[in-house]
C-alpha cells in the first residue's frame, strides 16, 4: 500500500521484510527494486533486480527494471542484455526496443542502435520521442541526411512541439553549421514562446551570429518565464558590452539584484561594467567572484584580456592557451576544419598562374555599376577601424565580413568552375551579389560599396571574374603583431577561424594567405592601395587623405573623429567592437614583444614576410611614407 501511495521510504523496510520471507515472489522483487531506486539507493536496487532474477520473470518486469537501473549506472552492457532479454520474449515491447536502441547509441554501436530504433517506431508510429532518438542517432553515426530527415518530419506531424527542432539545433550546432542552428531555435522558439531554456538558447545563438536586439528579445522573455534566469543576465550582460552598450549594464545589475540572483551573476556584470570603466583590477576581482556562470571559453578570454591589460603578459597567455583549448574541444573538430581551409588556399594558390585567365571561357567584362571595393589583409589588421573612417563619405556602404564572395564560388562550382562561367552566368551571379548588398543600405548611383573581409585576400579569383575592374585596399599591419591578437582573439570557429587556435596553424595560414595574395595580384594586375596601420595610427590624415583621394570619396577634414561613425553604424559585427569606439591609441604597436618568448616557434616563419613588407623583428621599424608623388591619385 505504502508503495502504491509513493511513500517509498516507508516502504523499503516492510518489502524487505517481505522479501527476505518470498525471495522467489517477482512482484515483491519489483516493488523493493523501485521503492529503493525511488529513495536513492541505486547499488542495493540493482542488486535486486539482477540479471538471473529478471531472467525468471516471464512478465518482463523485472528485465524492463533491471535494464532501466543498469541504464541509469550507465552500466549499457548490462542494460543491452536486460533489454534483449525483454524484446526476444515479447517483439512487440516498444518502450525496451527504444531503450535498447539509446543503450546501443550510448555505447556507440550505431548500426543496432538505429535498428532497435526503428522497430520501436515501427510499432509506436505516433511517438515524437521515439523519432527524436532515431534522429539524433542518424547525426551521431554519420548519417546527417537521415538524421535531417527524421527530425523534420517529427517537427511536420507535431508544429507545436518544439523539440524536434531543438534537436536539429543541438546537431547543427556541435556540426558547426550555425546558420541552420540559428534558423532551428528559431523555429523551436516559435513552436513554445513559454519554454525560459529555448529562449535562453535562443538568446545564445542570435548573439553568435551578433544578433544583438534579437538575442536580448529572447532573454528578456526569458526572464520574464523565469525572472531569475543566470544564463539571460549573463548573456545579457555580455550582449551589452559586445554592442557597445555599456550603459545599460548598470541598470542591468540592479535588475539582477531586485531578482534576487546569485552573487556570481552580478560579480559577472560586474566584470563588464568595470571592464568599460578601464578599472582592471576590479574588474579581474569580479571575474574571480564569477566563477564558472559564464561559459568556461568565455570567461578564459575575459581574464587574458583583463591580465593584458594589467601588464601581466605571462598569465594572460596562459589564459588565452586555455581559451583556444577550450575551443578545440568543440564536437565539430575545429582543428581538422582548419586545415581543411588552409588546403584550400594552397589549392587555390596553385591553380593562379598567367595561363590560367586564358583559359576562361569568356573575358570577364565590366558591370553597368561601379564595382565594389575590397578590403583585404588578413584578421586583425585594423580593418574595421579602417571601414569606419572611410564611412564619414555619407555615400559609403560598408558590407561588414559577408560571405557573398564564398558563396557565389561555391554555387559556381568551387575555384576550378570559375573558368567555365559563360556570360549569363556571371551576370546572374553579380545580380545576386547587389541584391544582397541591398540589404545593407539604399543603393544609388552615388554609392560606394566597400566590402570588407580581411581574408578577400583569398578570394582574388572570384572577386577579379565577377568584378574586373574592382579597386582593392590591403591593410597592412606588422605579421606579429596579425598573429598575435589572431592568437589573442575569441572567434567564431568557422573553418578559416579554427587556424587560430594553434600558434603554429596560424603562421603557416598567414605565409599561405601572403603568397596566395601576392601570387594573385601580379596574375590578375589588382589596381590596390595599401594602407599602414602603425602610420594610419601616428598619423592618420596623412594615411588617410591620399586614399579618400584614390577612391573619389569626400575628405571630412583633418579633424576626422572615426567614434562618431562608429557609433551611428549600429553594432560592430568583428572582434575590434570596442576598440573602434575608442579614441586613436598606439598601444597595439609592438604589442607583440611583451609575448615574444611565446611566439619564439613562429618568429621566422613570420621574418620574410616581416621583412618584405618593411617591418623589423628586432626594431620598432615600419614601412616608410609614401612620396608625396606616389601618395597623389
Amino acid at each position: 500500500v505504502e508503495f502504491h501511495r509513493g511513500n517509498f521510504a516507508l516502504a523499503v523496510p516492510l518489502l524487505l521484510e517481505a522479501h527476505r520471507d518470498f525471495p522467489g515472489d517477482r512482484t515483491i522483487r519489483a516493488n523493493l527494486a523501485e521503492s529503493l531506486y525511488q529513495t536513492g539507493d541505486l547499488a542495493a536496487a540493482r542488486q535486486v533486480c539482477t540479471l538471473e532474477a529478471a531472467s525468471q520473470d516471464s512478465t518482463g518486469r523485472l528485465g524492463r527494471l533491471a535494464g532501466f537501473l543498469a541504464q541509469e549506472t550507465e552500466d549499457f552492457d548490462t542494460a543491452i542484455e536486460a533489454y534483449r532479454g525483454v524484446v526476444t520474449a515479447d517483439p512487440q515491447d516498444w518502450s525496451s526496443w527504444n531503450n535498447l536502441g539509446n543503450c546501443y547509441n550510448a555505447i556507440e554501436d550505431f548500426p543496432e542502435a538505429v535498428d532497435a530504433l526503428q522497430r520501436a517506431l515501427q510499432l509506436q508510429p505516433d511517438s515524437q520521442a521515439i523519432r527524436i532518438n532515431l534522429g539524433n542517432t542518424f547525426f551521431q553515426g554519420g548519417d546527417p541526411a537521415s538524421a535531417e530527415a527524421t527530425l523534420r518530419e517529427a517537427a511536420e506531424r507535431d508544429p507545436r512541439d518544439p523539440n524536434p527542432m531543438r534537436a536539429l539545433f543541438d546537431q547543427y550546432a556541435k556540426s558547426a553549421r550555425d546558420d541552420e542552428a540559428l534558423e532551428a531555435i528559431r523555429d523551436a522558439v516559435a513552436r513554445d514562446r513559454d519554454d525560459p531554456m529555448i529562449q535562453a538558447e535562443y538568446g545564445r545563438e542570435a548573439s553568435k551570429h551578433n544578433l544583438y536586439d534579437e538575442s536580448a528579445a529572447a532573454y528578456e522573455q526569458a526572464l520574464v518565464l523565469q525572472p531569475d534566469m543566470a544564463e539571460a543576465f549573463v548573456g545579457l550582460a555580455s550582449n551589452f558590452e559586445r554592442a557597445n552598450q555599456e550603459d545599460r549594464l548598470d541598470p542591468l545589475r540592479e535588475r539582477a539584484a531586485a531578482a534576487e540572483v546569485d552573487p556570481a551573476v552580478l560579480a559577472y556584470i560586474d566584470t563588464m561594467r568595470f571592464k568599460r570603466a578601464d578599472r582592471y583590477d576590479d574588474a579581474l576581482i569580479a571575474l574571480e567572484r564569477a566563477g564558472d556562470v559564464g561559459n568556461v571559453g568565455r570567461s578564459q578570454h575575459l581574464r587574458g584580456v583583463l591580465l593584458d591589460r594589467l601588464g601581466r603578459f605571462d598569465e594572460a597567455f596562459d589564459s588565452f592557451i586555455e581559451l583556444n583549448r577550450v575551443n578545440a574541444d568543440h564536437p565539430s573538430q575545429p582543428r581538422q576544419r582548419a586545415k581543411l581551409y588552409s588546403d584550400m588556399v594552397a589549392q587555390s594558390s596553385d591553380l593562379v598562374s598567367t595561363d590560367w585567365p586564358k583559359s576562361w571561357t569568356v573575358p570577364a567584362t565590366a558591370d553597368w555599376r561601379p564595382a565594389p571595393v575590397f578590403i583585404g589583409s588578413f584578421p586583425r589588421s585594423g580593418t574595421t577601424l579602417l571601414d569606419t573612417m572611410l564611412m564619414a563619405d555619407k555615400r559609403v556602404i560598408v558590407l561588414e565580413e559577408q560571405p557573398y564572395i564564398p558563396k557565389m564560388q561555391l554555387e559556381a562550382g568551387g575555384i576550378e568552375a570559375l573558368a567555365r562561367m559563360g556570360p549569363a552566368e556571371l551576370a546572374a551571379a553579380r545580380e545576386g551579389y547587389w541584391h544582397s548588398v541591398a540589404q545593407h543600405g539604399d543603393l544609388t548611383p552615388e554609392s560606394v560599396v566597400i566590402d570588407k573581409q580581411p581574408l578577400h585576400t583569398n578570394n582574388v579569383p572570384a572577386i577579379a571574374r565577377l568584378f574586373p575592374q574592382a579597386q582593392f585596399i590591403f591593410a597592412l599591419r606588422h605579421p606579429c603583431d596579425v598573429l598575435l591578437s589572431c592568437f589573442l582573439t575569441n572567434f567564431r570557429t568557422n573553418n578559416a577561424m579554427a587556424n587560430f587556435l594553434d600558434l603554429d596553424d596560424a603562421a603557416t595560414l598567414y605565409d599561405l594567405t601572403m603568397s596566395h595574395w601576392e601570387k594573385s595580384r601580379t596574375v590578375f594586375g589588382l589596381d590596390v592601395k595599401t594602407v599602414v596601420y602603425e602610420r594610419l595610427v601616428q598619423d592618420t590624415p596623412r594615411e588617410l587623405r591620399p586614399l579618400f583621394d584614390w577612391l573619389g570619396l569626400d575628405w571630412p577634414g583633418d579633424d576626422l573623429d572615426h567614434r562618431a561613425a562608429a557609433r551611428a553604424r549600429g553594432v560592430v559585427h568583428t572582434a575590434s567592437y570596442a576598440q573602434v569606439t575608442e579614441p586613436i591609441y598606439s598601444r597595439a604597436m609592438g604589442r607583440w614583444h611583451n609575448y615574444a618568448g611565446h611566439l619564439a616557434p613562429v618568429l621566422e616563419k613570420l621574418r620574410p614576410w616581416a621583412e618584405r613588407y618593411g617591418y623589423s623583428l628586432e626594431d620598432g621599424r615600419i614601412p616608410g611614407w609614401p612620396e608625396p608623388a606616389d601618395a597623389a591619385p
